[in-house]
């Protein structure tokens, strides 16, 4: 009779957390099932594509358990948004931090006393991969809140990064077994939005999570279109050919983003669309936080439309109306492409993912991935260029229908008859 009250109360505690504290209605598929065996104390591996609802999985049962949930995250962009989004969350704010080289004195103070409060008042802390790995004395505070049963689970955010399979391995993620040597009681929460099973297989073992439950979502985002358009090597004619795509296509008023290789393309094309009348900006790794905080708020509250951002770099946004993404260079793999595609849509309106496709853009990403560099050794490339021939694979496949392309990359099967033109090469074919 306990068990049973205890459930039926965590249920309950639960579903009020969504409603009152996240203000949603219901939940989207395995985000209640995730959330509840994190409670539950499981180790648990969150498989959803992009705009799926990963963030609540982690974020509820933060906000209702006892102590500190301690995300480990690899972008500061990405972190420094979602910490804002939580403090600001309606309708109520949650209590949220993180720690960085950009955390100012004064609040790193403030933050290191509540960490060692008896009961602290944040719920959760973020923190970046490599500060994990070189400081000791935040390992010690974690082992303190651990003692004082204030440390209620970590989270791997952007876990493909723990593989040298995944398309973004970072070092430092491959590290994070550690924390399961020094603190086997304490479950973990791994989230991405594209991995392979191969990938996956791969970051149970690295984060030492053997038996971690999984819930996965079909890659299919029903919501968006996919075509790839042959762009011109002659840059003068690609940047025509890209604004009188968006002109044509999109009222100045639609909210979109432009993926280009480097720093200096994406100000380039930023420039060249803000010349002609588009409300555009660029968003890279080059800028001040300052100058990229700017932007990011401009770009929220709708005075720029248009955002240009390396593919390199993760742009950290959470925004729900963006109804286009256009690779104005081909991403380096379908992992990458799929994510950053995925970032259209997310309010389930309908979307377009649109890739610009030249064999010199692949040239140029084959010599970026030969460049030496820390950890580029032979297996590494290799990885790499395996990824780089699907994605070429992709763009270059004019028959075959991208949806099924993309969702059987992932291991899942999607039947060509549900696409219903909207992909390019589905909708050619079977106009004619």
């Amino acid at each position: 009779m306990d068990r049973f009250v205890t459930t039926r109360e965590k249920n309950d505690q639960v579903s009020r957390a969504n409603k009152f504290i996240f203000g949603n209605d219901s939940f989207r598929r395995n985000q209640r099932d995730a959330i509840d065996a994190t409670l539950d104390g499981e180790d648990v591996f969150v498989l959803m594509p992009t705009g799926g609802g990963k963030s609540l999985c982690y974020q509820l049962p933060a906000v209702i358990s006892p102590g500190i949930t301690i995300v480990i995250s690899p972008l500061l962009s990405l972190i420094q948004d979602q910490v804002t989004s939580l403090i600001r969350n309606q309708p109520v704010g949650i209590p949220a931090a993180f720690l960085s080289s950009q955390t100012l004195a004064k609040l790193k103070k403030a933050i290191w006393k509540d960490l060692h409060r008896p009961i602290p008042t944040l719920k959760l802390l973020y923190v970046t991969p490599e500060r994990l790995a070189v400081s000791d004395s935040l390992i010690q505070v974690l082992e303190n809140l651990h003692k004082r049963k204030m440390l209620a689970r970590f989270v791997v955010d952007e876990a493909h990064c723990v593989s040298q399979w995944g398309h973004d391995f970072r070092p430092d993620y491959s590290k994070l077994g550690m924390l399961k040597d020094l603190f086997p009681t304490v479950p973990m929460m791994a989230l991405t939005a594209t991995a392979p099973q191969k990938v996956v297989d791969n970051v149970k073992k690295i984060l030492k999570i053997p038996r971690a439950m999984i819930f996965s979502m079909s890659f299919n985002r029903t919501n968006l279109s996919f075509e790839v358009i042959e762009k011109d090597t002659d840059e003068t004619k690609a940047l025509a050919t890209l604004y009188n795509h968006i002109k044509q296509k999109y009222d100045n008023s639609v909210v979109g983003i432009v993926y280009c290789m480097t720093k200096q393309q994406s100000e380039d094309v930023a420039n060249y669309l803000f010349d002609r009348g588009i409300l555009a900006d660029f968003y890279h790794a080059g800028q001040s936080s300052g100058d990229r905080e700017l932007v990011q708020d401009a770009w929220q509250r709708g005075e720029i439309k248009v955002v240009c951002a390396t593919i390199a770099y993760g742009m950290g946004i959470d925004k729900p109306d963006v109804r286009y993404v256009i690779h104005y260079s081909v991403a380096k793999c379908i992992e990458g492409y799929y994510q950053e595609a995925g970032r259209a849509g997310r309010d389930g309106k309908p979307s377009q993912c649109t890739i610009f496709y030249n064999r010199r853009d692949i040239l140029k990403i084959k010599g970026i991935i030969n460049m030496p560099r820390k950890g580029n050794n032979a297996k590494s490339r290799g990885v790499h260029m395996d990824k780089l021939e699907k994605m070429m694979d992709y763009c270059e496949d004019r028959t075959s229908c991208r949806r099924q392309a993309l969702v059987a990359y992932f291991g899942q099967t999607f039947n060509r008859k549900e696409c219903n033109k909207t992909c390019d090469n589905c909708n050619r074919l079977i106009a004619h």
